[in-house]
């Protein structure tokens, strides 16, 4: 009788460790299942943020373009008037050489 009282002591010891170490790790599962959803959430963040940040970069790159077509067409047109410049300033040029010219020659007449 006393040997089965020290086994079922024994047991009951035993149950209540296991029972203990069970507990520890529905615990830490627990602490882990947390974890792991903190780490998604945290990784849906990221991905947010950096879809955002894609998002701003595609923005000013067509900007960019964009200001980069401009600047070309000014470029161009700046280029446009100043060969109208030139062409105005040659023409007057010789306007000016041509009536000095006949300036000169009813002069000498």
């Amino acid at each position: 009788m006393r040997k089965m009282e020290m086994v079922a002591d024994e047991k009951m010891r035993m149950f209540k460790k296991a029972r203990m170490a069970l507990e520890a790790c529905d615990r830490e599962l627990e602490e882990k299942a947390k974890e792991v959803a903190d780490l998604e959430l945290d990784r849906q963040n990221k991905k947010l943020q950096i879809e955002e940040l894609e998002r701003i970069v595609r923005l000013k790159q067509a900007e960019a373009d964009m200001f980069q077509l401009k600047a070309n067409e000014a470029k161009r047109e700046a280029e446009r008037l100043q060969r109208i410049g030139l062409a105005k300033t040659e023409k007057s040029e010789e306007e000016y050489a041509s009536s000095y010219l006949k300036l000169r020659l009813s002069e000498a007449e």
